[in-house]
């Protein structure tokens, strides 16, 4: 395993955690792949280090709506648009927070930045430098969440 592998599993698992730890809700990763599509709501940071990177956490509207629900506690369908957007950039801070500290002092440091939401099915990064993708799919069965690092 190479060191942006180690990486990515430090941020699929710290958006686990912190899934599991505000809804009560357990996921598990169901795969690993290096792919590059979003669904139809994205958070995302940039990350900015000496290793500068992207972060993003990505679901389905539906899916969002049952993890703010449990976050909140209110019935999904009381959830309103404002607040499904303020839970995509919660989980992208509340993650990207865990994965920093336990970074401690690697290349891949990095400050906490400004998360930002990107709506739309057809979303796609395109960077100038030779990159990498490392993604993770987490489910329960019934709520999937998508986590990308590109690096």
């Amino acid at each position: 395993m190479d060191t942006l592998d180690k990486i990515s599993e430090i941020y699929i698992d710290a958006l686990s955690e912190v899934i599991t730890k505000v809804t009560g809700i357990s996921f598990n990763v169901s795969s690993r792949q290096s792919e590059n599509s979003f669904d139809e709501i994205t958070g995302a940071m940039y990350l900015n280090g000496k290793k500068n990177g992207m972060l993003f956490v990505t679901a389905k509207e539906p899916d969002v709506r049952v993890i703010c629900s449990s976050m909140i506690g209110v019935p999904p369908s009381d959830v309103s648009k404002d607040e499904i957007d303020d839970t995509m950039c919660e989980l992208v801070n509340m993650t990207a927070g865990s994965a920093k500290l336990r970074l401690g002092n690697t290349d891949y440091m990095f400050s906490l930045l400004q998360p930002f939401v990107i709506k739309g099915r057809y979303v796609s990064i395109v960077t100038k430098s030779i990159t990498r993708v490392e993604s993770g799919v987490l489910t329960n069965g019934e709520i999937t969440v998508r986590i990308k690092l590109i690096y």
